[in-house]
């Protein structure tokens, strides 16, 4: 018996690899309306099919100044993107003047390189500039876990107020859809 177990009882043991990942050859820039095509094709050869005219509400309010959007690729193959709102939907950030980190995607085949961190840094990078908070929603349906990981790595902690429902608070005892509108928000203080 080792020294200081105890006889009968279950040990866990836990790893954490500390290699550091090569993501030199992750190149973000800014979206371009050319990158429409490019952006929804992608998609929908991965089964996740987005509608073209996501992309030119995004290119518009890009032109407008009212967001920001950028895009990556990881060995000169496109693999994700991400935008920034300067005024979210969600009541409790647009009061506070909390920008909105939204639609951060990436191509499944392209995660785990450290790609989906790179596009935030970015859009935490141009929040900044601004102010000294950002925020963002997250799905809870299992489609969104790899998000979730990802905020809670880069230091985002839940805003406190509890879900929404198509930016809705959520009452005790109400029932919704568990879709893409049942969001836990988040907030992350910037330096």
């Amino acid at each position: 018996m080792r020294h200081g177990y105890v006889r009968g009882a279950s040990y866990y043991y836990l790893a954490k690899n500390l290699a550091h990942k090569d993501n030199s050859n992750i190149e973000i820039r800014p979206f371009a309306q050319v990158d429409i095509p490019t952006i929804v094709t992608n998609f929908a050869n991965a089964d996740w099919p987005k509608p073209i005219s996501t992309f030119q509400t995004y290119w518009q309010e890009q032109a407008e100044g009212v967001r920001q959007v950028w895009i990556a690729h990881l060995g000169q193959q496109f693999a994700g993107y991400v935008t920034l709102s300067w005024k979210s939907n969600y009541k409790s950030f647009y009061d506070q003047g909390i920008p909105e980190i939204m639609d951060l995607n990436v191509l499944p085949s392209f995660r785990k390189h450290g790609v989906g961190s790179r596009l935030l840094d970015t859009a935490e990078a141009m929040a900044v500039t601004k102010t000294n908070r950002v925020g963002l929603g997250v799905g809870l349906y299992p489609g969104y876990s790899s998000a979730q990981r990802v905020y809670v790595q880069h230091g985002y902690i839940p805003d406190g107020r509890g879900i929404t429902y198509n930016y809705q608070s959520i009452t005790p005892s109400n029932n919704v859809p568990l879709d893409d509108d049942l969001v836990l928000w988040f907030i992350k203080q910037l330096s």
